[in-house]
């Protein structure tokens, strides 16, 4: 898995945190232009521009969407710049928070809350950061596969005695909430998330006793 596909991925990342930046620069013209009119419109009267609420109302929320657009980019540049050196040390509990934020949209398309749970750590491991994004983002997956609409999953890290673990964990239905241990390691993607932890030296496991998946991570 790893080796010439790593260079693949970085390639793949190096393209994708340039286009992020020069988002970033066009976001940035936008806001410096939307200020400007903000300013003029300051100084510009109720009798001479009639319909001015409506255009400060108009800029509001542009100027929200561009904050929106900037958060969606860095997350992104985040992301493409993980692959620059691997193995690397990361923190999990920041791993976590980024996919998330990143895996947002694919969960709101399901009508499904996606969260951290509560901090702990830091719990920081050397490992390869692509797969172990992938091997979380597979995770939430097998739950958005099972879940039929609503309810919400939850990520946390945590240590289980010499264990570094991040355990995936799902509240709401699902069309076969009856098993969902057995409907977890059934899915299509779980022989992939096995083979992705088995590559990071760990391994997944289905949580019979709180309705998740269990990623057991080793320090190195």
């Amino acid at each position: 898995m790893f080796g010439h596909k790593d260079k693949e991925v970085a390639f793949f990342g190096k393209i994708t945190a340039g286009i992020t930046h020069e988002i970033n620069n066009v976001l940035a013209i936008i806001k410096e232009s939307s200020g400007l009119l903000e300013d003029i419109l300051a100084v510009t009267g109720e009798d001479t521009f009639p319909h001015k609420e409506k255009f400060k109302k108009a800029l509001k929320r542009i100027l929200g969407q561009i904050q929106r657009g900037v958060a969606i980019t860095n997350n992104l540049n985040w992301f493409a710049h993980s692959s620059d050196h691997s193995p690397t040390s990361v923190d999990l509990n920041e791993v976590t928070e980024q996919m998330v934020l990143l895996a947002s949209r694919f969960a709101r398309l399901k009508n499904v809350g996606l969260e951290t749970g509560p901090k702990d750590g830091p719990f920081i491991i050397k490992t390869h950061p692509v797969a172990l994004q992938m091997a979380l983002f597979i995770s939430i997956e097998i739950f958005l596969d099972l879940i039929t609409s609503g309810g919400k999953i939850t990520l946390f890290p945590r240590k289980i005695q010499n264990n570094y673990v991040v355990g995936i964990h799902f509240e709401g239905m699902t069309a076969d909430d009856a098993n969902l241990p057995q409907a977890i390691i059934t899915s299509d993607r779980w022989a992939f998330l096995q083979e992705t932890m088995a590559c990071l030296g760990g391994s997944a496991q289905a949580d019979e006793s709180a309705s998740g998946i269990l990623l057991y991570f080793t320090e190195t």
